[in-house]
C-alpha cells in the first residue's frame, strides 16, 4: 500500500505579494550572476591565464548539476529544514548563505591560475548550491503565484536571469580588467548577498507536512502523468530548446571566423543582446495575459527566425554583403535571437507554472525546465557538429527548423489541453 502524501493548499487567486516578487526578483538574478560568472567570465579569466582548453572545456561540465537537479528536487518538497522558516524558505536560506560562502572561499584565492584546484572544487560547489537553490526558487514561484499571475512571474523569472548575465558576464569582467579577481568576485559576494534582505522579509505560505515514507516515482516524475503533459514536457518544449540552442551556439565561432575579436563578441552576446532580452522578458508576460501563451509563442518564433536570418550575412561570410553592414546584422540577429527565445521561453515558462502540482512544487517544475535544458545541451553539441559537416548556415537552418516543429506542437498542446490546464491551476 501506497504512503499517502498530504497535500498542500492550493494557489490563492488574489493578489500577489510585492514581498515575492522582490523574491523572485532577487533570487533568480542571482543565480545567474554566479552561473554568468562561471560559464562566461572564469572561462576567459583563466584562459588569459594560460589554461588549458582541456581545462575549460571540463570546467563546463560543472554545469550538468542544473539539468541533473531532478534527481534531488522532490527530497526539498518532502522535508523542510525548519518548519518555522517555512517548508522551502528554509532551504532557501541555507542555500543562498552557501552560495555567499562559496563565493568569498574564492575571494580568498589570490592568484586563480595559481589555486586552480580550489577556484574548480568552489566554482563546482557553488553551481550545486545554486542549482539547488534554483528548486526551491521555483516551489516558491509555484505555490506563491496564483493562476492568474503566471504569465507575469514567468516574464520576472527569464527577465531577472538576463540581469545576472549582464552583471555576471560583463560587470564582473569589467571590474576585472580594473581591479582584479578579489574586487571582481567580492562584486558576485554583494549581489548574492543582499538577495537574503528579501529572502529574511518574505512570509512562506504555510503547508501541510508530508507523510513520512519513502519517496516514489510518482513524487519525480508524476507531472507527466497529467493530460497532454507529455507532449508538452518530452517532445514540444525539447524541440524548442534543442532547436535554440543549435542556433546560439553556432553565433561565437561563426564570429571569430568573421575576423570578431573575442573582447568584441562577449559585449555583443553577453551584455548588448541581454538588455532587448531583459525587456523581451517583461513583454512576454505582459503578452501571455493578453494574447494567450501560443500566440506570444509563435512570436517569439517569428522575432528568432528573423534575428537567424540577419545573423546569415555574417556567419556564412556571404560576399554579397559588405563587412560593415553584416556586422551590424549580426549585432541586431544576435539581439533578435536571443529576445524571440525569451519570449518563447516566458511561455513555455507561463504553461510550466500552470502543469506543477503544489505538493510537488520543486520537483515539478524543476523536471520540467531540466528536460529542457538537457535538450539544449544536445542542441549545441549537434548545431556545431552539423556545421562541421555541413556548414554554418545549413546547422543554423536546421535549428531554426526545429524551433519551428517545436512551436507548432506548442500550440496544438495549447489548443487541445491549455484550457483544462489553467482549469486544473
Amino acid at each position: 500500500m501506497k504512503t499517502p502524501v498530504a497535500t498542500a493548499p492550493r494557489r490563492a487567486s488574489g493578489g500577489t505579494a510585492t514581498s515575492l516578487w522582490l523574491l523572485l526578483w532577487a533570487l533568480y538574478t542571482t543565480q545567474f550572476i554566479g552561473a554568468s560568472f562561471l560559464q562566461t567570465g572564469l572561462t576567459g579569466i583563466l584562459r588569459d591565464g594560460g589554461a588549458q582548453l582541456s581545462t575549460l572545456s571540463a570546467l563546463q561540465l560543472l554545469g550538468l548539476a542544473w539539468p541533473l537537479k531532478f534527481l534531488w528536487a522532490p527530497l526539498l518538497d518532502r522535508w523542510p529544514l525548519r518548519a518555522r522558516s517555512g517548508h522551502h524558505r528554509s532551504w532557501v536560506i541555507l542555500l543562498q548563505t552557501l552560495m555567499v560562502l562559496s563565493l568569498l572561499g574564492l575571494a580568498l584565492i589570490g592568484d586563480p591560475m595559481g589555486g586552480l584546484t580550489a577556484v574548480v572544487a568552489l566554482a563546482a560547489a557553488f553551481v550545486l548550491f545554486s542549482a539547488t537553490q534554483d528548486v526551491a526558487a521555483d516551489a516558491l514561484s509555484v505555490r506563491g503565484l496564483p493562476a492568474s499571475r503566471h504569465d507575469a512571474g514567468a516574464g520576472v523569472q527569464v527577465a531577472a536571469s538576463y540581469i545576472g548575465t549582464v552583471i555576471g558576464g560583463g560587470l564582473a569582467l569589467w571590474v576585472y580588467d580594473l581591479w582584479g579577481w578579489r574586487a571582481a568576485v567580492l562584486l558576485l559576494v554583494l549581489f548574492t548577498a543582499a538577495a537574503m534582505i528579501p529572502v529574511l522579509r518574505y512570509e512562506e505560505p504555510q503547508r501541510e507536512a508530508a507523510a513520512s515514507g519513502r519517496l516514489r516515482l510518482s513524487d519525480m516524475f508524476g507531472v507527466l502523468a497529467q493530460p497532454g503533459a507529455r507532449t508538452w514536457g518530452l517532445i514540444a518544449v525539447p524541440l524548442v530548446s534543442l532547436g535554440s540552442a543549435a542556433m546560439w551556439s553556432l553565433v561565437t565561432p561563426a564570429l571569430v571566423d568573421a575576423g570578431w575579436s573575442l573582447t568584441r563578441i562577449g559585449v555583443v552576446t553577453s551584455v548588448v543582446a541581454s538588455v532587448p532580452a531583459l525587456g523581451a522578458g517583461l513583454l512576454g508576460g505582459v503578452l501571455c495575459g493578453r494574447w494567450g501563451k501560443a500566440p506570444t509563442m509563435v512570436l517569439g518564433a517569428a522575432i528568432q527566425l528573423t534575428g537567424g536570418l540577419s545573423l546569415m550575412p555574417a556567419i556564412t561570410a556571404h560576399p554579397a554583403v559588405p563587412a560593415p553592414a553584416a556586422s551590424i546584422l549580426a549585432a541586431v540577429g544576435a539581439c533578435l535571437v536571443l529576445s524571440g527565445y525569451t519570449v518563447m521561453n516566458t511561455g513555455i515558462y507561463a504553461v510550466n507554472l500552470n502543469l506543477s502540482r503544489p505538493s510537488h512544487a520543486g520537483a515539478d517544475f524543476t523536471l520540467l525546465t531540466s528536460i529542457s535544458m538537457l535538450a539544449g545541451t544536445i542542441g549545441a553539441w549537434a548545431g556545431l557538429l552539423t556545421a562541421s559537416v555541413t556548414g554554418y548556415g545549413m546547422a543554423a537552418a536546421s535549428g531554426l527548423a526545429a524551433v519551428a516543429v517545436g512551436i507548432a506542437v506548442c500550440r496544438h498542446h495549447q489548443a487541445r489541453w491549455g484550457r483544462a490546464v489553467r482549469e486544473r491551476s
